[in-house]
């Protein structure tokens, strides 16, 4: 067994080189031979680039933009909606309330504006304003400002009056419409205001 591991301890010594040399023989160069062959692994040959300055800005004043040689295509103009005795009806939608965003406060009114959407059903709208300067006990009631829509579309307004000055007041459209099943009318809110405030 001792002669045995004798002649097997300098072939794992040499490990792989013995099977590696081939025709190149120990000391040749491994990485390619007379032919230019390469061997093992290859390499990728990059060129050397040369740095470049930096871009500088030019001197001088800029150049005001305009429409027409700049690069720039000019924005277009948003579309304003005109509203028309040919727009499409709709009725009224009770399962949200819209955001009422014209109302142009005065000292003791407020002018409201906001979208009639039509429908057969519409009997007429009623307008309001809730002060937000709450007193003990019972509150001043504004009352409605009743307007019947005289289009079948298109944008609405009304002023209410009587309130107070310098008070904010959130203002309220409630539409008022025929019940399709039944008899009487049913009203619900439709647009609401954040606070306003008078002058």
């Amino acid at each position: 067994m001792r002669w045995l591991l004798l002649l097997v301890a300098p072939l794992l010594l040499s490990g792989c080189a013995l099977f590696t040399e081939g025709k190149h023989g120990a000391g040749a160069d491994s990485a390619s031979d007379s032919t230019g062959a390469t061997a093992g692994n290859d390499w990728i040959v990059v060129a050397r680039g040369s740095a470049t300055p930096s871009p500088k800005p030019s001197v001088g004043a800029s150049p005001s933009p305009s429409a027409t040689g700049s690069g720039f295509l000019p924005l277009p103009a948003a579309p304003r909606v005109t509203p028309t005795a040919t727009c499409a009806r709709d009725t009224p939608h009770f399962n949200k309330i819209n955001a009422l965003t014209v109302v142009t406060p005065g000292t003791t009114s407020a002018k409201v504006s906001w979208y009639n959407v039509g429908g057969y059903n519409i009997v007429e709208y009623r307008v309001t304003a809730i002060s937000q300067d709450l007193q003990q006990g019972k509150q001043r009631d504004i009352g409605f400002v009743r307007v019947k829509p005289a289009n079948p579309c298109g944008f609405l307004e009304a002023t209410v009056t009587g309130l107070d000055r310098k008070t904010g007041y959130i203002f309220s459209v409630d539409a008022v419409v025929v019940r399709r099943s039944g008899d009487g009318t049913h009203a619900a809110t439709v647009y609401r205001s954040s606070v306003v405030t008078t002058k």
